[in-house]
């Protein structure tokens, strides 16, 4: 069977990649944006100097940050970042110098009302994730018309895809243990979250009862020596990995294109398909002019709008409402009783610790807190600011600094902003644009003041304090894990998918993105999207059986 896949984002490549596993014959249709050569000079240029023993200079910090031409601002504009007075486009961080990830995207993706973080990019937003990687309980899974049972053996598998670094520890009591176990090894020697694990586990039961549930992060990051790509605990993790240790979906992209069933097709922009007698027909432009092509199926994991927007154009079902779910998200800074280690220095800068916190405790549903040591990237152009004072008020400055917990609270889709999107009809052979609606819900804000309230009763076994009025809200749109947009139902109707991802209305189009997702759990959805991904192209039957 000759099937075509739109999108090379996580879901995208895990479809992919089991659709080869079954014997069928793939072909990935991409925009495929990639960093320009400057990014990967400068990525060089990184590995150089730390092979040399040298700590990055500010020249280099600034091209990390702003690239080749950009401009820092003043450091005290570093500020608003933390008080949530961001604009769109500082949301938007550079990947070693590149904006690639983000680029082409207001023509591409036309979005109306609302900013939405969105990608062309070759592996799509992975580029530019934080690598968490949970899988969903059974009951994150209400309201889906599949059960977890469903759900493990394709977390698993994707688990020695990624490479996930997940240690045994408490906290699979709240997210399963699914794939190999990794060893317990500290990825930040000596910084305060290190003393804070083993604090938790000498108030483990105290936690428990107060449903709180502890434990190391879990990463799609290959651990130092463990891989010739391992970690180097470079402490440069938000700008880019110059090794690439932080897994994302080129990386598996890249493993597929030695396969001689796998053709990676990239310059392609699908507009739409048409079902036949004979397959179904996508169509679309590429680089030397229109696309035309049969498959005997299509999987669209284009990303949730994308798909979206396919659908809804290929099937004239434009100006109707459907859900848009993401995940509210706050950053909250905690001040630490612990001290780091005499001397410590961030080294490595995504989670280090998460807080999953039990359902009835604080919401109806489980929240999720993923903690980091603090770092410049949270406070702009702070770093460019320490770099230019002495060396000896540099230390005092970071001494109080590195006491500073960063936690990222996120809330589960249900108690997160209300949002419909819907696709326009197109106009002069444009994509269609999506228009989206929001509402905030007042009750989130509440949430959260309980959250901080609870951990504030915690304080003495959590070794934790939030800092109190220094709290930054999603300051705009949208935080980026959405999902919802054309989900599974046991019945489905128009713009809806059933459970194993086939479209409404039509026998040979798939959806295998968290399109399909009924419902968001407040953790990371990439794990969650790659395992269904696979789930759904296991499931592929054309024939409609």
């Amino acid at each position: 069977m000759r099937v075509a896949v739109v999108g090379s984002g996580p879901a995208g490549v895990a479809a992919a990649a089991t659709l080869l596993e079954r014997g069928h014959a793939v072909e990935l249709l991409d925009v495929g944006r990639v960093p320009e050569p400057a990014s990967e000079a400068l990525a060089a240029e990184v590995r150089a100097a730390l092979g040399r023993g040298e700590r990055p200079g500010p020249a280099l910090y600034r091209m990390l940050r702003h690239g080749a031409t950009g401009r820092a601002r003043s450091p005290l504009a570093g500020l608003a970042t933390l008080l949530g007075r961001v604009d769109p486009a500082r949301s938007q961080k550079l990947i070693l110098g590149s904006s690639f990830v983000w680029d082409g995207t207001d023509a591409g993706i036309p979005v109306e009302n609302e900013v939405v973080t969105r990608s062309l990019a070759r592996g799509g937003l992975s580029n530019a994730w934080g690598a968490a990687c949970y899988p969903w309980r059974a009951s994150d899974l209400a309201g889906w018309p599949i059960s977890l049972a469903e759900l493990e053996p394709h977390y698993a598998r994707v688990a020695t895809w990624i490479g996930l670094d997940q240690p045994a520890d408490a906290l699979a009591r709240a997210y399963p243990l699914l794939g190999a176990p990794a060893p317990d090894v500290p990825r930040n020697p000596g910084s305060v979250l290190e003393t804070l694990l083993t604090r938790w586990r000498e108030h483990e039961v105290e936690l428990a009862s107060s449903g709180v549930t502890p434990g190391r992060a879990r990463l799609a990051v290959r651990p130092a020596g463990a891989h010739e790509n391992g970690c180097v605990r470079c402490g440069l993790c938000f700008y880019g990995c110059a090794f690439g240790s932080i897994w994302h979906a080129g990386q598996l992209l890249a493993a597929l294109e030695g396969a001689p069933a796998f053709a990676y097709r990239p310059g392609c922009f699908v507009q739409g398909f048409r079902e036949a007698a004979d397959g179904v027909h996508v169509h679309g432009a590429q680089p030397d002019g229109p696309l035309d092509e049969r498959y005997d199926a299509l999987v669209l994991a284009a990303g949730v709008l994308s798909s979206l927007r396919i659908a809804a154009d290929s099937q004239g079902l434009h100006d109707r409402d459907s859900p848009l779910l993401d995940n509210d998200l706050s950053l909250v800074p905690l001040l630490c009783a612990a001290r780091p280690a005499p001397g410590f220095r961030t080294r490595f800068t995504l989670g280090e610790a998460v807080l999953a916190i039990e359902a009835g405790v604080v919401s109806p549903r489980p929240l999720h807190l993923q903690l980091y040591s603090f770092h410049e990237f949270f406070l702009a152009e702070l770093g460019d600011a320490l770099r230019s004072l002495p060396a000896a008020l540099q230390a005092v400055v970071w001494a109080i600094l590195n006491r500073v917990v960063i936690g990222f609270a996120y809330l589960p889709g249900a108690d997160s902003t209300a949002a419909t999107a819907r696709v326009l009809p197109a106009t002069g052979g444009a994509p269609g644009r999506v228009r989206i609606d929001a509402r905030h819900r007042p009750e989130s804000r509440a949430l959260l003041r309980a959250l901080l309230a609870h951990l504030r009763r915690l304080r003495r076994p959590l070794g934790l304090w939030p800092v109190p009025g220094l709290v930054k809200s999603t300051p705009f749109g949208f935080h980026g894990h959405l999902a919802g947009t054309l989900p599974m139902r046991a019945a489905p109707g128009p713009l809806e998918t059933d459970a194993n991802g086939r479209l409404s209305g039509t026998r040979r189009v798939f959806v295998a993105d968290s399109a399909t997702f009924p419902t968001l759990a407040a953790q990371n959805l990439t794990f969650t999207a790659m395992a269904n991904a696979r789930r759904i192209a296991l499931c592929l039957d054309p024939a409609g059986r």
